[in-house]
């Protein structure tokens, strides 16, 4: 009797499954899972394509697996500490003529979001550095172009080691865009506001590159792609430091121009302008961490911003000299004092 009993259990246990799947509420159900899989997967894999293409870190599914929620990390490096640091770099670009690689802009944004506060420090690129793990020198914006020669990532990996040195600050985290990139950013954007004092101009800088006396008058000038290029990169008329502070003026109209179209709500918009970017802009962040900044980053409203770019000027802690290269002497900076220790004092202490 127990074998039939047991039989017979059986038997009505597959008729109630088979009437259970049969239910017409439970394949709308599954419709409606499926839907939302299909197009909640999409759009994550589209997402995902795009943040992989300029991501150095991990491969684009372990990246993807670590964007779901519970899966990956909770914070981003430094926002335990309540203070994130990103190294931004400025270059030609690859197999560009005239050391594409070599970093002509170098900034660290520094982000404390609970305080909603944001400092911008550059760096000059003529600073006089030790290359990381070996006892060579030479001027920090040829470390990212050495480095990167032993694989793509290295080069932004040496110059976080570098940067960190200098303003005794961790790294946590860098991001690479080519002049293109630049341009196009600006132009996706439609265009950025940089108000001037004075009329600006560069007349002997850009010749051979449809701009032979580039210039801006004095107020509000808007400006597209290719003038914002040629305004962050002049210096022959002005100087390197000068351009450093242009790099951060327009660094700072791209902040405002994004945030007036709402870009910096909506990471949807975000990931499209990165997509158009393509192959100009690189960074170590991973799809997860990348979504986490975009996160943080939007929710600051109108955050109080310092600046500050080291020159030769009294304040500026640096001296310029001259240093022995292979191909003679060179013009080189190094701080004052012999050591980084003010420069670190400094950004140390740049929110107080």
């Amino acid at each position: 009797m127990g074998f039939f009993s047991r039989n017979h259990e059986d038997e009505n246990m597959k008729l109630r499954k088979n009437r259970f799947w049969k239910k017409r509420w439970f394949k709308v159900l599954v419709i409606i899972l499926f839907l939302l899989i299909a197009t909640g997967g999409y759009a994550m894999y589209r997402t995902g394509t795009t943040l992989s293409k300029i991501s150095t870190k991990d491969g684009f599914m372990k990246s993807l697996w670590k964007s779901i929620p519970g899966v990956g990390p909770d914070q981003l490096q430094g926002e335990e500490e309540g203070q994130i640091n990103v190294l931004l770099l400025g270059m030609r670009g690859n197999n560009m003529p005239g050391g594409g690689l070599l970093a002509d802009s170098i900034m660290v944004v520094m982000v404390r979001p609970k305080e909603n506060k944001v400092a911008i420090v550059s760096v000059p690129r003529d600073l006089w550095v030790n290359y990381p793990e070996t006892s060579n020198q030479g001027k920090i914006n040829s470390v990212h172009a050495l480095y990167e020669e032993k694989g793509e990532g290295k080069g932004m990996e040496a110059m976080k080691k570098v940067v960190g040195d200098i303003t005794g600050l961790p790294v946590h985290y860098a991001v690479r865009i080519d002049f293109n990139g630049f341009k196009e950013l600006v132009d996706t954007v439609g265009g950025v506001d940089v108000y001037l004092d004075q009329p600006f101009s560069e007349p002997t800088q850009f010749e051979g590159e449809n701009a032979l006396d580039f210039s801006l008058p004095a107020g509000k000038n808007h400006i597209d792609g290719s003038k914002a290029l040629f305004f962050v990169r002049a210096r022959y008329a002005s100087s390197d430091f000068d351009r450093a502070k242009r790099q951060q003026q327009v660094l700072l109209a791209l902040k405002d121009k994004l945030l007036s179209l709402g870009t910096l709500t909506d990471f949807g918009k975000v990931n499209n302008i990165l997509n158009v970017l393509g192959e100009d802009v690189r960074t170590d962040m991973d799809i997860s961490e990348m979504k986490k900044f975009f996160n943080l980053a939007s929710s600051m409203q109108n955050p109080d911003i310092q600046q500050k770019v080291f020159d030769t000027s009294e304040e500026g802690l640096l001296y310029s000299t001259k240093a022995d290269t292979p191909e003679g002497k060179t013009y080189v900076l190094l701080p004052t004092g012999g050591n980084y220790d003010k420069i670190r004092q400094v950004c140390q202490n740049i929110f107080q």
